[in-house]
């Protein structure tokens, strides 16, 4: 049996190119409508998306990556680094294409966006959910983040659920 291999590029999601890499990975995951109110995100909801920042994150500390399984781009992840302080690295996103959901990509997807945490010296992940997303839910629990909080947030279709997570030395 022969493996895939995965690799991880940067993508800036302010050129146009690359930034239809993430419109296209949002396609291929018509489900995930959660951060969209229920329905799939539009193009112009994703450039929304990477241009709604928190007031005290500069564009500069977004780190976007394409996730590629040999040779072909089937996901991204979007990490804000020092965010919400400076030991702490927050998962934006991270998004699969439909068909590869659930086979294990997203684990390891996370274990390269621990070690890019730690590589700025981050000792802590954190994100959010939302509560009606139960398999995201049971995901980020089964790899070992902790709830924290839930919450009502805008544009979530249940409440928002924080998460958090020590990253392994």
């Amino acid at each position: 049996m022969l493996m895939s291999v995965v690799t991880y590029r940067p993508l800036d999601p302010c050129d146009a190119q690359d930034l239809a890499v993430c419109q296209a990975v949002f396609r291929e995951a018509p489900s995930f409508v959660y951060p969209t109110g229920g329905r799939p995100a539009t193009d112009a909801d994703v450039v929304e998306m990477f241009t709604r920042l928190p007031k005290s994150v500069s564009p500069a500390d977004m780190h976007v990556c394409a996730i590629d399984k040999d040779g072909t781009t089937c996901g991204f992840h979007a990490l804000l680094r020092g965010y919400p302080d400076s030991r702490t690295a927050y998962i934006a996103l991270l998004l699969l294409i439909e068909k590869e959901q659930s086979r294990l990509l997203g684990a390891q997807a996370l274990r390269h966006i621990e070690s890019e945490a730690k590589s700025w010296g981050c000792t802590t992940l954190a994100g959010v959910v939302d509560s009606l997303n139960d398999r995201a839910l049971r995901f980020w629990l089964k790899q070992g983040f902790i709830e924290e909080f839930r919450k009502p947030a805008s544009g979530f279709m249940g409440d928002a659920i924080g998460i958090h997570k020590h990253i392994p030395n």
